[in-house]
């Protein structure tokens, strides 16, 4: 009886430790998603997936924007696209293309439409492995300067746009107005000066 018993401490252990894991990653208010909210997005340089030219990760900076990882082999990419194509037309969406083939990711765009102002290929999964994704689809929300505000791994929704994308969104396009304007309002009085100092 007690050799039975031997035989499943480990196992209870086992269990034991797996479930106080679990609690403490439930619980942890500094889970791997919210310890990467304000990162920037990391400086690549990768090619269009539509015309192989070469792009940087700077030039989509400058307005708040979503980043959204896909593949033409993923279902669940498949089943948020025409969520996608719809908020394509509120927002700028950038597409990262991950671990794909180049043809079979030109023809599903071809076939479903394509929602994204530009597409990084990421064949290897290198750039991926740098913004820290889990796997596909994943949806990034950046502010005008590439912080990143939210991120969701797995099918995106309406539900999940709303609740957790759409405030944060407004915001970030509030604060940019902002910061624009008082830009704007800094450098009106140093033109007036310069005009002032190069007249006769």
């Amino acid at each position: 009886m007690r050799s039975r018993l031997r035989l499943f401490v480990p196992l209870l252990l086992t269990l034991s430790l797996g479930i106080l894991l679990w609690l403490g990653l439930g619980n942890n208010p500094y889970s791997q998603d919210e310890a990467t909210l304000g990162r920037t997005l990391p400086t690549w340089q990768s090619d269009n997936l539509l015309d192989g030219s070469p792009i940087q990760t700077a030039s989509l900076k400058g307005e708040p924007f979503v980043l959204n990882v896909w593949a033409s082999w993923c279902a669940n990419c498949r089943a948020e696209h025409p969520l996608l194509s719809e908020l394509a037309a509120t927002m700028p969406l950038y597409g990262l293309n991950y671990r794909d083939k180049r043809d079979a990711a030109r023809a599903w765009l071809i076939q479903a439409g394509n929602p994204y102002r530009t597409v990084l290929a990421d064949p290897d999964g290198k750039l991926a492995l740098e913004l820290g994704v889990y796997g596909t689809p994943e949806t990034y929300l950046f502010d005008a300067d590439g912080a990143l505000l939210t991120r969701h791994t797995g099918l995106l929704t309406q539900e999940i746009w709303q609740r957790q994308f759409a405030p944060l969104l407004d915001q970030a396009r509030t604060d940019a107005q902002m910061k624009a304007a008082t830009t704007a309002h800094a450098i009106e009085p140093s033109i007036a000066t310069s005009a002032r100092e190069t007249q006769p």
